[in-house]
């Protein structure tokens, strides 16, 4: 009798109801932890002190010092994972200290969005037969949505750096070859590129801050790869060390690599144009030969039956 109480009184508790109940008093304990952090990180008596010590204007510190505070809640304890997050934090662009804890910060607003949306749902859409599939999906965006946005914005960022790469290599070519040293035609080319290509440009600085500042010309370029997450750009680093080692033509090694570049990219020009009747094909079959049979076939088909009454 006891069994049958204590499994019928399981079964009250869980049930549709009870379960999104808990996941509102769930949301709402961590809205009000976050707000919490907050204010703590607004009024935070350690950050006012480091702010008077440090004498800076405290434009982007201040900004985003709530956001940092409520980080650690998100941030996962795998160093592979943070890794992986702060690399594509840098290919989309964004090199400051702080990006990945204000990315894990608006990782959680947006769970915590995420999950009163699908509570609202649930009220307000009782008796919609699609609402199982849409707190599934104010879920799955509130929880993966910010990195699907962020996969988005390194892809697009490598589009444009990628669009980039042949006019800066023909400047590049016409800057070695009027006289001017690496380092300063690098610096040039940035300097042009800046309102055309502005995400191009600013490596290309920082590829000339590093040169200047000791690292091998090789090994800047290297790293210019990994910010960008560009491959293509790993034969320009593998010729450029080359002619480093063997005291070659500098110039004549870009140009070298300009014309390799562009036969390259007519090579997957090429390729994707190979690709299209295949990927036509699907779409044909799908909504155009249904068409054609009933168009062809329908009239027929109609007489047929009469025939047959």
């Amino acid at each position: 009798m006891d069994g049958l109480l204590n499994s019928s009184f399981v079964q009250t508790l869980v049930t549709r109801e009870n379960i999104f109940l808990f996941m509102v008093l769930a949301g709402t304990v961590m809205l009000v932890f976050t707000v919490g952090l907050f204010v703590l990180g607004i009024n935070s008596p350690l950050k006012r002190k480091l702010k008077s010590l440090s004498n800076e204007s405290g434009g982007d510190s201040d900004k985003y010092a709530a956001l940092e505070s409520v980080a650690p809640i998100m941030i996962p304890n795998s160093e592979k994972e943070r890794q992986s997050v702060k690399v594509q934090l840098i290919q989309a662009g964004y090199h400051d200290q702080n990006s990945l804890q204000i990315f894990y910060a608006l990782k959680l607003i947006s769970a915590l969005v995420g999950l009163f949306l699908s509570a609202a749902v649930y009220f307000l859409l009782n008796e919609s037969s699609f609402m199982t599939l849409i707190i599934i999906v104010c879920l799955w965006c509130g929880l993966f949505g910010p990195n699907m946005v962020l996969a988005k914005m390194v892809s697009e960022r490598k589009d444009r750096v990628k669009a980039a790469v042949p006019d800066a290599l023909d400047l590049l070519v016409v800057c070695t070859e009027s006289g001017l040293g690496f380092n300063a035609a690098l610096k040039r080319v940035g300097d042009e590129l800046m309102v055309s290509h502005p995400d191009l440009a600013f490596e290309l600085e920082t590829v000339c801050a590093k040169i200047q500042a000791g690292i091998e010309m090789p090994l800047a370029f290297k790293e210019l790869v990994d910010r960008t997450g560009v491959e293509e750009l790993t034969g320009l680093v593998t010729m450029l060390s080359h002619a480093a080692k063997v005291g070659g033509s500098i110039a004549q090694t870009l140009r070298d690599y300009t014309e390799d570049y562009r036969d390259k990219r007519t090579q997957e020009a090429e390729e994707v144009a190979a690709k299209i009747p295949t990927k036509m094909l699907f779409p044909m079959v799908i909504f155009i030969w249904p068409c054609f049979f009933i168009v062809a076939l329908g009239p027929g088909i109609m007489t047929l039956f009469d025939a047959l009454k």
